[in-house]
């Protein structure tokens, strides 16, 4: 269950990643600061790889791994669901569009 701090912190990570182009460098920052949020350095470091690459798209699937863990724990959260479904959508989007890059 998050504080009330984090889930500020959350908020507006989510605020400033609905402003981002896709697959863009900024886009890339929030990403590695949300693994960072989660305490994972390794998808961080991995969410610093060029976004067309294989470490990218695996430091993505990490944080979506995070994500969803904090979704199923979200539920009495009306917001923090909310947040955490655009957190969903935008990293399953992001890593459509590496994929294609790749290609």
């Amino acid at each position: 269950i998050w504080t009330f701090p984090q889930k500020i912190g959350i908020y507006s990570m989510v605020q400033k990643l609905a402003t981002y182009k896709l697959s863009s460098a900024d886009e890339s920052m929030v990403y590695g600061r949300l693994a960072i949020f989660y305490d994972d350095w390794i998808a961080s470091a991995k969410l610093s790889s060029p976004v067309d690459s294989s470490q990218y798209r695996d430091g993505l699937f990490a944080l979506l791994a995070h994500i969803n863990a904090a979704r199923s724990e979200a539920i009495s959260d009306p917001a923090g669901v909310e947040n955490l479904e655009y957190l969903v959508t935008r990293i399953r989007n992001s890593y459509a569009d590496s994929v294609q890059k790749f290609f």
